[in-house]
């Protein structure tokens, strides 16, 4: 990582008001990272995808955020006026959801949402945007791309529209690039295709990854470092070659509840036994 990140979080918090009182949802996260490849793992309800969503200023009306510090290269976040925001989501930001086939817009066609992603994205002019979708479209090895450029959504299979909101969130060549589970709704063999081609784009493009996810075998393989979270808080950042020999007993205790190829019949796995000191280490 360079001297000058990319992204400087310190102590962001997120309470949203509800009727028995305020629920803190993030509670005092801190990351940095520069154009590297991090991976967010841990539980379902952990704070991955609100802490991505609360770097792009999309979370709800009625939670309240504070940090710290806030920034995106250098920028701070938390005093930026909306439009100025705005200009950095999509364009310097990319963010890939989870489920594609309920991001994409049904009613417009694939080419149609690409050129306004590139429009919205800073390049000047319909025949760029289109010209540039084109070539993403290849870039992310959809075959017959001007065919694509004319299709509905729902014509698209589960792997084409994955790569179809990978190309949507690159087009505009962002600096960063947020995966919120890209490849769980994929079979394994279109998940390592996705994969590679997240990769290539990343090392062609010089992005910045942050990869959340809940398989942490991939992302040990995938990703240089690892940020574990749990009820809210990071309780472990190490390089991903090393998840093997994490410290914590959270993520000690979720590789051991994976499974072996070489598992004993009959055998039961083991279950994760959570600990109240875990939410005020």
């Amino acid at each position: 990582m360079t001297d000058a990140p990319l992204i400087d979080i310190e102590n962001l918090r997120v309470t949203f008001r509800t009727r028995a009182g305020p629920h803190e949802a993030l509670r005092g996260v801190s990351l940095r990272m520069g154009r590297e490849k991090v991976g967010v793992v841990g539980e379902s309800g952990s704070g991955k995808s609100l802490t991505g969503k609360a770097l792009l200023g999309l979370v709800p009306s009625h939670a309240k955020v504070t940090a710290d510090r806030l920034a995106f290269d250098g920028q701070d976040l938390m005093r930026m006026a909306p439009r100025a925001l705005r200009r950095i989501r999509g364009r310097r930001i990319g963010l890939v959801m989870q489920d594609p086939k309920y991001c994409l817009n049904p009613v417009l066609s694939v080419g149609k949402q690409l050129c306004e992603a590139g429009l919205a994205g800073g390049i000047p002019t319909l025949a760029k945007a289109r010209s540039s979708a084109l070539e993403t479209l290849r870039q992310v090895q959809i075959n017959d791309p001007e065919r694509v450029m004319r299709i509905y959504p729902h014509e698209l299979s589960g792997g084409m529209a994955q790569r179809v909101m990978m190309a949507m969130m690159v087009v505009a060549e962002p600096d960063l690039l947020i995966a919120d589970e890209p490849t769980s709704a994929l079979d394994v063999t279109v998940q390592l295709e996705v994969l590679a081609l997240l990769d290539r784009l990343i090392e062609a493009r010089g992005m910045g990854l942050i990869f959340i996810s809940h398989d942490l075998r991939l992302v040990s393989q995938f990703c240089d470092r690892v940020v574990v979270m749990y009820a809210g808080r990071v309780v472990e950042t190490l390089r991903a070659s090393e998840l093997d020999r994490a410290r914590h007993p959270y993520t000690r205790g979720l590789m051991e509840c994976l499974p072996e190829i070489d598992h004993i019949p009959g055998t039961r796995l083991k279950v994760l036994e959570r600990q109240e000191s875990w939410l005020t280490e």
